[in-house]
């Protein structure tokens, strides 16, 4: 009975080892193909060139940055899906603080893309006539530019909700906590 036992327990730790084994093995193929297919999942850091460093307001984007100790300024068209994935995670709610939205029309208007996810707030800015894209040089959506201090820090590409989320500023990416002494006994 010993043996027995012994034996199928032999057994199934071999069939174990080459499930996991083969697990690998799918999850380095699913790497390949995202590879190969453009997928992966990384930002692309944008050159800004003169704009880097400079206060906001001198490229139309709204005086309030000028302030800001961290934000970030969200660059969305109405005609990308990324984009549209995007602003669905901000469907009917306020625009997360610390964060601005610019809708770049690409076709037809801004104000549609706008009402199809129900963009609204102060924090919302329609570039129509491409005035604040064209003074800062981008010509690609969906782009994250960073305000530090006050000062445009740095820009880089948001492909995916997550690294949307990683972009945010810190105030807005965790929840900050009551001092222990402001609670109460």
């Amino acid at each position: 009975m010993t043996v027995a036992l012994i034996i199928v327990v032999c057994v199934l730790a071999v069939v174990i080892f080459v499930l996991v084994g083969a697990l690998v093995e799918l999850f380095e193929q699913i790497k390949q193909i995202r590879s190969y297919l453009d997928l992966e999942d990384k930002v692309e850091s944008i050159d800004l060139g003169v704009v880097q460093g400079i206060v906001p307001s001198t490229v139309g984007l709204p005086a309030a940055l000028d302030r800001a100790d961290d934000a970030l300024v969200l660059f969305l068209s109405n005609k990308c899906e990324t984009c549209h994935h995007l602003a669905s995670t901000m469907q009917g709610g306020a625009v997360p603080p610390a964060v601005w939205v610019v809708v770049v029309p690409v076709s037809e208007t801004a104000a549609d893309f706008v009402d199809l996810f129900e963009l609204r707030g102060e924090r919302v800015l329609i570039d129509d006539e491409e005035r604040i894209v064209k003074r800062i040089g981008l010509d690609l959506t969906p782009v994250a530019i960073i305000v530090e201090n006050g000062r445009v820090a740095r820009a880089q590409t948001v492909p995916t909700v997550r690294q949307f989320r990683a972009a945010l500023p810190k105030v807005d990416r965790y929840k900050l906590r009551p001092k222990a002494a402001a609670l109460p006994s």
